[in-house]
């Protein structure tokens, strides 16, 4: 008497009356292409049921629908070959990771995390949002929520310095929250990382001709995304010192800059100096008229311009007129106090002091020729 193996499979049955796969020479194609603009990426289903041991099916009749089944293996035997995950005899199922409320712009506000990178995430499946706070909120100031909709109201209340989305969600997308963000002066700045399922050439071309940062494809590597992440952040860092060296007189056009990223970018950053070299010997000229030309409120222009160049807007102001008063003292045609008057600084003595305290020499010691060492904050 032979003993038979019955082996137990999981079938599940998707009908789609709207969606017709061709059985022609074109099959492949058409299938990736067809589910992709339904929501359905191909290349992510196909792996996950490959790991489970599992296969497809797909009948098809064109001008009715498709029906596709998928084909899953139950018992343990099937998974012999690999190491099985069993959790605590439990009738529900839980996540692997403890739920984070969503977190509304201030509620992370500490001491501690204030010296922390700024990350949103904008996730809308609890399991893998909760799962994006617990990994990055170690190392970074992390605040969370769940539609692109919502991201655009905390976003000018948190300042992140990058935002991490997905891009299939309700209310907005990710990809429409990205192009918000890039084309808006008060936060273009922002570096946008969009995860997604849809991994084609054309759907990463398509995320990143709209300005993201980067495109992560699902199913990811943390330790990638962490990289990738940090990896951003770096090259801001490096753009900053870029954007504060930048001379006043410039006369690159933003499509020929190589120190801006984003055109918004420059054109911001060109008008602040513009209006900070008409104003030079104006003692009056202060932030809050700068802010007023620019037509921005001090807490925008304070986060665009300290995301920029990682200074104040009146550190940046006074930085710019003693770089002048630096190549006036070269000239030597005006004296000290000439020089302190022509940029604006109508107390000599504090010209001299702010002056020694940036170019590590003193006024008078500059205009002879003494050899300054680098600026404060520069070459450093």
């Amino acid at each position: 008497m032979t003993k038979k193996t019955i082996s137990l499979f999981l079938a599940i049955c998707l009908l789609m009356t709207t969606l017709t796969i061709l059985p022609t020479t074109a099959f492949a194609k058409s299938y990736a292409d067809q589910l992709r603009d339904k929501g359905f990426p191909e290349s992510y289903i196909s792996k996950l049921v490959s790991l489970h041991n599992g296969k497809i099916y797909i009948e098809s009749t064109e001008c009715q629908g498709s029906t596709v089944r998928i084909i899953l293996p139950k018992e343990k035997e099937q998974f012999k070959n690999f190491t099985l995950s069993v959790k605590d005899k439990k009738t529900f199922y839980e996540p692997d990771v403890p739920t984070v409320p969503l977190k509304l712009a201030g509620e992370l506000r500490t001491e501690d995390n204030d010296k922390l990178h700024r990350i949103l995430i904008v996730e809308d499946n609890d399991e893998l949002r909760n799962y994006l706070f617990q990994s990055f909120s170690p190392i970074y100031n992390v605040q969370v929520c769940n539609n692109g909709k919502e991201a655009l109201t905390i976003v000018k209340q948190f300042w992140p310095g990058l935002i991490l989305s997905d891009i299939m969600m309700p209310e907005m997308r990710g990809d429409e929250l990205c192009i918000a963000i890039k084309n808006d002066i008060e936060t273009s700045h922002i570096p946008v990382v969009l995860l997604t399922a849809l991994g084609d050439e054309k759907n990463i071309l398509e995320g990143l001709h709209i300005g993201a940062d980067e495109y992560i494809v699902k199913p990811f590597s943390i330790n990638i995304l962490k990289a990738s992440i940090a990896n951003l952040l770096a090259n801001r860092a490096l753009l900053r010192k870029r954007y504060a060296d930048l001379e006043i007189n410039t006369e690159e056009e933003p499509s020929t800059t190589t120190t801006c990223s984003n055109s918004l970018d420059w054109k911001f950053m060109s008008n602040v100096k513009r209006h900070i070299e008409e104003n030079m010997d104006n003692p009056d000229f202060t932030v809050d008229v700068l802010c007023s030309l620019l037509n921005m409120s001090r807490t925008s222009f304070y986060s665009k311009l300290k995301a920029l160049t990682g200074q104040a807007p009146a550190d940046f102001v006074r930085n710019i007129r003693l770089k002048h008063a630096a190549e006036l003292l070269k000239e030597g045609k005006y004296s000290v106090t000439e020089v302190a008057e022509r940029t604006g600084f109508c107390d000599g003595k504090y010209f001299r002091e702010v002056f020694k305290k940036y170019f590590n020499v003193s006024p008078s010691q500059y205009a002879k020729g003494d050899t300054p060492r680098s600026p404060k904050g520069e070459g450093e």
